[in-house]
């Protein structure tokens, strides 16, 4: 295997190592078939994608249990972020003094979802649409001469205030005068 597999593979062991014995390695599972891309060829399904990686059902159960585990994914990105910085290949970006942040928010279609608590623009339909909004920010910086942004919070965007909720509010009336 090339040298690059086995940097991540050890990247990913050491974000996973300070969990509870079990999730560590369904969460590693997990990771490795979302960067190894496994998750393309089961259009997001997770159990196919953890099976394409040639574990057995019983390893795939447990790693689709460690999704329940002891362990967040504010805590899992600040391990990376630390992981990233620790090793010095990233170098933060900056101009002026500035260091910029990207932010981007992406929206999962639920049409049929009654009661979705958001709405997203969705540009083929022409107008927002009920979803679940997930946004990043991130710092942005180089490792290795290619962009790479690290996570400083990921998540529902909901929880931020940056989604349009789905039924507007009035607008307030004004007062007449007396």
């Amino acid at each position: 295997m090339p040298e690059a597999v086995y940097q991540v593979i050890s990247m990913l062991s050491t974000l996973v190592a300070p969990l509870p014995i079990g999730t560590n390695l369904g969460l590693l599972h997990l990771l490795w078939m979302l960067v190894s891309g496994r998750l393309l060829g089961s259009r997001g399904a997770i159990l196919p994608g953890l099976s394409d990686l040639g574990l057995t059902d019983g390893e795939a159960r447990r790693a689709w249990a460690a999704l329940g585990g002891a362990w967040t994914s504010d805590d899992l990105l600040a391990g990376w972020t630390r992981q990233a910085e620790g090793a010095g290949h990233w170098q933060p970006h900056r101009y002026g003094g500035y260091r910029p942040v990207a932010l981007d928010l992406t929206g999962f279609w639920r049409p049929r979802l009654h009661g979705c608590p958001s709405r997203h623009y969705h540009a083929e339909a022409g107008r927002a649409l009920p979803a679940i909004v997930i946004g990043i920010i991130a710092r942005v910086g180089s490792a290795a001469g290619q962009r790479l942004g690290l996570s400083l919070a990921s998540g529902w965007a909901c929880r931020w205030g940056w989604c349009a909720p789905t039924r507007p509010t009035p607008a307030p009336r004004p007062i007449a005068a007396g």
